[in-house]
């Protein structure tokens, strides 16, 4: 090998992997996160004019893609920033592809969705059954365990009261009715 061919493969190796959705949206921007709308000109069956109508090209990064990388940058702390040497971050310009319109020129929030407030703000998440009913089965618990003591003492006391009397007098007795 050469010394111009090892240094090929030094330089190379050295350049961080960029993912290709991070690539795309530096090139494009939030526009890559749109689907965008393109014309189709197709000859209907046995037409000879061609009919143009709308179709719609799904977007360049999807949804999921993109709010994994958004995530990322957020763990990583690069949200905010996106440094295109490296491909590490996330410009916040990009939200707007994923959110639509949240704010505005100036950098105040606008009123989105009409003023509704999302539901998973006010619910927040369902988590599994288990968490959502921890407190009712404490609280079930902590009654159970004042009367515990009580329920012990009347049971041994009954388990008491139902065993026979000792002595031969008694098992006489016994043996007396149960042949009559």
């Amino acid at each position: 090998m050469s010394q111009q061919q090892i240094i090929q493969k030094t330089k190379t190796a050295a350049q961080p992997v960029i993912r290709s959705a991070l690539k795309k949206l530096h090139a494009q921007g939030s526009a890559a996160l749109k689907p965008q709308p393109m014309i189709d000109s197709t000859t209907s069956g046995g037409g000879s004019a061609a009919a143009t109508r709308q179709k719609w090209k799904r977007p360049v990064v999807s949804r999921r893609i993109a709010n994994d990388l958004r995530k990322a940058a957020i763990r990583t702390g690069t949200y905010g920033t996106y440094n295109p040497e490296i491909g590490v971050g996330w410009d916040k310009a990009w939200d707007e592809g994923l959110f639509g319109s949240g704010s505005g020129s100036n950098g105040e929030t606008q009123v989105v969705n009409g003023g509704k407030i999302n539901w998973m703000e006010i619910r927040g998440f369902k988590e599994s059954k288990r968490e959502r009913t921890r407190e009712s089965r404490a609280q079930r618990i902590e009654a159970l365990l004042n009367v515990a003591d009580e329920k012990i003492v009347e049971y041994r006391q009954s388990r008491r009261d139902n065993k026979p009397e000792v002595g031969i007098e008694n098992v006489i007795k016994r043996m007396i009715k149960r042949s009559t």
